[in-house]
């Protein structure tokens, strides 16, 4: 399965077999534990990404995956994955970071958790602002409002019924109060480059 994990700047684990994961990770090495149970041993990592900033803040140097877990994989009800076999797939710049973040909000619409605030991380219903360069900001609702200062990345996802994504664009806020549009969403509900 798809999912996303965090890591320090040099690449390593705090969490998993209740200690801190000491093995160094590359790109494309796939690493096996002979068991996993969340909060407990394996592998973590989470199927929402901005699930991963709970253990790895943003603005810290910390750093963001596109991973394939498997092997024996064990989910919690706090939307955590352990499993024995994890392979980094890919490393995210925070802007594509942040759009798989919103493609999560907008394919899971109904999934309870999808409001988040965290350390530069604001995720909010109507209205959500960045006050930092490298902070993510999203607003989702039927007139979704978001701000940020120069450097901010900020996202607007449409919602005129309730679980009904019309539309999703995400931007970084430019210092002369234009915005580059990096993802649009397209007909297939997925973000998509601009």
């Amino acid at each position: 399965m798809i999912a996303y994990k965090g890591f320090t700047k040099d690449l390593r684990s705090r969490m998993g077999d209740n200690k801190k994961e000491t093995c160094n990770f590359v790109i494309g090495e796939t690493k096996t534990v002979p068991e996993s149970k969340t909060a407990r041993s394996g592998f973590h990592c989470c199927e929402n990404p901005f699930e991963c900033l709970r253990y790895y803040p943003l603005g810290e140097g910390n750093r963001y995956f596109l991973v394939e877990a498997a092997g024996d994989i064990n989910e919690d009800e706090v939307e955590r994955i352990a499993c024995t076999k994890i392979t980094l797939k890919k490393e995210l710049t925070l802007k594509e970071f942040a759009g798989h973040g919103m493609t999560y909000i907008i394919l899971h619409p109904n999934r309870r958790k999808w409001q988040q605030i965290g350390v530069n991380l604001r995720v909010a219903e109507d209205e959500a602002e960045g006050t930092e360069e490298g902070m993510i900001a999203i607003a989702r609702g039927k007139r979704p409002l978001v701000r940020g200062k120069a450097g901010s990345i900020c996202g607007l996802i449409l919602e005129p019924w309730e679980g009904q994504i019309a539309a999703a664009k995400l931007f970084v806020a430019g210092e002369d109060g234009r915005a580059d549009t990096w993802y649009t969403l397209n007909a297939e509900r997925e973000l998509v480059e601009t």
